[in-house]
């Protein structure tokens, strides 16, 4: 990440916020109108989360509000309360960012299906405080499973294939800061 340009910087940035629009896009269409399937895992969670942990100049916290935002108004999801809970995961990895850089890949694998557990969970909890209409606890197990199990293959995809690699000890961000 030495020597990252503004020009970079932003380009990466609207990289993130098409892509989190394209997985809104992606939720929205019906493509399936069968009653009780299996949940499919949040893929956007999981590039958030690799996004924070690898390159959070990337993922400021504006582009994330914009994106989970954006995703409860067209998913018709309780307005805010996804993204509110998500803004608060991602400030949590990134106030202890040192931590989940040296941390073993098994251990930050860990941490983000914790987070995204407490996200879940926790939006269940205020939806059933409200007396608001939840989903089905089953069906959210089965998402924080499935999506704890899509992370290492979300890792992998954005490693191999776009070269998001964890900064090493004395390299600089996009800014000019020591990491």
């Amino acid at each position: 990440m030495s020597e990252v340009s503004p020009f970079q910087v932003w380009r990466a940035r609207t990289t993130f916020l098409a892509v989190g629009l394209g997985f809104v896009a992606w939720q929205v269409v019906p493509f399936d109108l069968s009653a009780g399937r299996l949940p499919w895992p949040d893929v956007f969670y999981c590039i958030t989360m690799v996004y924070v942990i690898r390159c959070p100049e990337y993922a400021p916290v504006w582009a994330i509000f914009a994106v989970f935002f954006m995703r409860d108004v067209l998913t018709m999801a309780p307005l805010g309360l996804t993204t509110l809970l998500m803004v608060f995961g991602t400030e949590i990895v990134r106030a202890n960012i040192q931590a989940f850089r040296e941390y073993a890949f098994g251990l930050e694998w860990l941490w983000v299906a914790g987070i995204f557990a407490g996200i879940v969970l926790g939006g269940h909890i205020i939806l059933g405080l409200t007396l608001s209409q939840a989903p089905r606890l089953l069906d959210q197990v089965w998402l924080i499973l499935f999506t704890a199990a899509a992370y290492p293959v979300t890792v992998f995809s954005l490693k191999f294939g776009f070269g998001f690699e964890r900064p090493q000890p004395g390299e600089f961000d996009a800014y000019g800061r020591r990491l």
